[in-house]
């Protein structure tokens, strides 16, 4: 039988696998690196996937986690959920020049509201990476929603498997990507979104300790962090969703893929009000996750070198939520300010004072300051303190009037994906966006091989709370010095 790409074979500690060869890389795809995780196993750390005799085929993806389609969330930007789903969802797959060698290693984590994605999406695809940049890329899946994230109180359960999932891929890495030319010391994770709240999330994990050496997060850090009394109170909405009087665990977990999604579904809703628009997201537990990510980040636990970002008008992606802020009006942008905890006066200045004076522009700013810039400085401020830190700013645009520069829209850049799914209709500009797209991908992988990013023919300094030096990756790529500082000493006012 005739095959549009050549055969490569590798063997690794649970057997051999198949992948497939192409121009200028090899791929490596649905590789399992934990055990199928049902019956006991639902809710359980992962366990150690049982070895192989035969060669495994490892030229297609394997399944991702269950998870909703049709949702809120789904299509805001293209592709980013999978009908390809299963239990048995915790594989992962890897992209290499060659199997000869040993070189950089980048592991994404990918978003989607912790209950959407996986890694075999096609804006992640890492061949063109791993070839332009001779590192190996290697992309996972990881338990989504109720099923990674819901807070059991029985012995046999763990909260944040679904980050324990990501722990047990890091150690696959560890253990097994020398055999795809890959340095098992010379590991950076990244990730966008909920990959970037993942990202901070390992960073203050113990168990992630020394299983990587640097790390990415872009558009990841908010302050949507759960503790414990508010994930019972999803945990109980979870129950009754699911037809239960009491949170049984054993008939929690008979229950099959489908009764999932909708009992998760059906309770997010009743949990809108109280726990707000994501209730299936990392937990503060005291063990697994024992800190928030500021807290760990002031701390100075595990103070790698990181590079971390924002996109300029991050919630533009989500003004439909809010049809109200369109036509706010003075009284009620105060109104709004003064519930976020600033004083009204100097951020009414402020905003004024960077061109967004009419209220719902200054909203609109604020709003996308609030949930995303503000907490990434905090965690820039934080670590810079104990580690080498870079911020950036993405301010290149999506293609709708009505957007600027949205959460997601940086999502295929590191990859040159854009011409992906429907990338290209959701990025402005396209073609052209495919130089600054080949400059941060450049950049990614020069911080993954030797600890400092680059930017084009220009220096990137690291970040500091004098110089507040930000790179703006934009039409052009620039630095600038504290960016709409006068917003964020009002904030702090």
């Amino acid at each position: 039988m005739w095959l549009p790409f050549a055969m490569t074979t590798v063997s690794i500690a649970a057997g051999s696998l198949q992948g497939r060869s192409t121009a200028g890389s090899m791929a490596f795809l649905g590789i399992p690196f934990a055990e199928v995780p049902v019956g006991p196993l639902r809710w359980a750390p992962p366990s150690a996937v049982s070895p192989w005799t035969d060669t495994r085929d490892a030229t297609t993806f394997g399944p991702a986690s269950w998870q909703p389609s049709g949702g809120p969330l789904d299509g805001l930007v293209p592709g980013m959920g999978s009908n390809h789903q299963s239990d048995d969802c915790l594989n992962l797959n890897v992209w290499t020049p060659s199997v000869e060698d040993s070189r950089p290693v980048l592991v994404w984590i990918h978003g989607g509201a912790f209950s959407l994605g996986a890694g075999s999406l096609s804006v992640y695809d890492g061949s063109r990476m791993a070839a332009a940049t001779n590192t190996v890329v290697v992309t996972i899946n990881y338990r989504l929603g109720a099923l990674g994230f819901l807070v059991i109180d029985d012995p046999s359960c763990t909260p944040n498997v679904g980050l324990l999932d990501q722990v047990a891929a890091l150690e696959w890495v560890r253990d097994n990507i020398s055999a795809f030319g890959g340095d098992p010391d010379n590991v950076t994770i990244f990730g966008e979104s909920a990959g970037g709240g993942s990202v901070l999330s390992l960073l203050a994990m113990p168990s992630a300790v020394g299983l990587f050496q640097r790390a990415i997060v872009q558009s990841g850090a908010t302050d949507l962090l759960l503790h414990r009394e508010k994930a019972q109170l999803v945990t109980e909405a979870f129950a009754r969703s699911a037809g239960l009087d009491t949170v049984d665990v054993d008939a929690l977990r008979l229950m099959s893929g489908a009764q999932i999604i909708d009992a998760q579904a059906n309770a997010a809703m009743e949990l809108f009000g109280t726990v707000g628009t994501m209730p299936f997201h990392p937990v503060v537990d005291g063990v697994v996750l024992p800190q928030t990510w500021l807290e760990a980040a002031s701390s100075g636990f595990n103070p790698v070198p990181i590079i971390i970002g924002t996109n300029r008008d991050e919630m533009d992606l989500f003004k439909m939520f809010d049809p109200a802020a369109g036509a706010l009006t003075a009284d009620g942008l105060r109104t709004r300010l003064a519930a976020a905890g600033g004083n009204v006066d100097v951020l009414i200045d402020a905003y004024r004072a960077t061109n967004a004076s009419e209220p719902p522009e200054a909203w609109r700013r604020a709003n996308t300051d609030i949930a995303m810039w503000l907490p990434a400085i905090r965690i820039a401020e934080a670590r810079s303190a104990h580690g080498p830190t870079w911020m950036y700013r993405f301010d290149w645009e999506a293609s709708s009037p009505d957007m600027g520069s949205p959460h997601g829209v940086d999502i295929p850049f590191p990859f040159t994906t854009i011409d992906a799914d429907e990338w290209a209709t959701f990025v402005s500009d396209p073609e052209q966006a495919m130089s600054l797209a080949s400059l941060m991908q450049r950049s990614w992988a020069d911080f993954a091989t030797d600890g400092v990013p680059s930017l084009g023919r220009q220096n990137w300094p690291a970040y500091n709370t004098t110089e507040r030096a930000t790179a703006i990756l934009g039409r052009d790529a620039t630095i600038e010095r504290d960016p709409n500082g006068q917003v964020r000493q009002a904030w702090t006012s």
